[in-house]
């Protein structure tokens, strides 16, 4: 089983560096960059619950209303939850150290919820692709827009600036690490290599968001995250 196991990340490993390498070129026209963004994004989601999220949401409201013994509660619920998940994430290492992901997803094959996520996602992906060859001249076109009209915004902050372009989602962050080590995120590791130390931050309304260039541009813009810092479209 660990041989098997190991195979099968090492394969993983090869075909998400092949995609990275793919969706950063020209050879794939826009319509199929977007179906293939659309299924990662189906499971590239949040690592905590809704549940702590809304419990944060709902601590700092209490904070903000000067309520000690609301927030005192809630606090006690937000603790005994995100030790009931970190319970649920060591068993879930330990399933996925004894069987591999293919035969950990077999089994669930007949479960109603992944029932919804699997053909939820087939049915958008039927629609997209039928969109697609329909209209190719749509995408074309909005390729050449987009084109033209590259969005490339400038984060300031003390008398500093730096740019961050909205490059291709798949795009990785380390092209632009200047612009996210200016906004306090760690990187480890150097050149192509470096990852980030923290995939995901948190808004001032408690909502724990993943890193990427939306997400913080739209921050910025909306001020609901990085006090402090300014954003133009240059």
């Amino acid at each position: 089983m660990s041989d098997s196991y190991t195979a099968e990340s090492v394969v993983a490993l090869a075909s998400k560096a092949e995609y990275e390498n793919a969706i950063n070129l020209s050879q794939h026209v826009p319509a199929a960059k977007t179906i293939s963004e659309m299924v990662l994004d189906a499971f590239h989601t949040s690592k905590e619950s809704d549940q702590i999220r809304e419990l944060r949401v709902a601590i700092r409201q209490a904070h903000d209303a000067f309520d000690d013994d609301k927030a005192y509660d809630l606090m006690g619920q937000l603790k005994q939850l995100k030790d009931a998940e970190a319970a649920d994430n060591l068993a879930l290492e330990d399933l996925s150290s004894k069987f591999s992901i293919s035969r950990i997803l077999s089994s669930f094959k007949d479960d109603p919820e992944f029932q919804e996520l699997v053909y939820g996602l087939a049915l958008k992906v039927l629609n997209q692709t039928h969109q697609a060859i329909s209209n190719p001249s749509a995408g074309k076109g909005k390729a050449a827009r987009a084109k033209k009209d590259a969005e490339v915004f400038v984060i300031s902050k003390d008398g500093i600036s730096v740019t961050l372009p909205l490059r291709t989602p798949r795009s990785k962050l380390n092209v632009d690490r200047e612009a996210f080590e200016f906004l306090g995120f760690s990187f480890v590791g150097e050149g192509d290599d470096a990852e980030l130390e923290r995939e995901s931050f948190t808004d001032n309304n408690g909502a724990e968001l993943p890193v990427n260039r939306k997400n913080v541009v739209n921050a910025l813009q909306q001020k609901t995250a990085f006090d402090g810092y300014s954003i133009a479209q240059q």
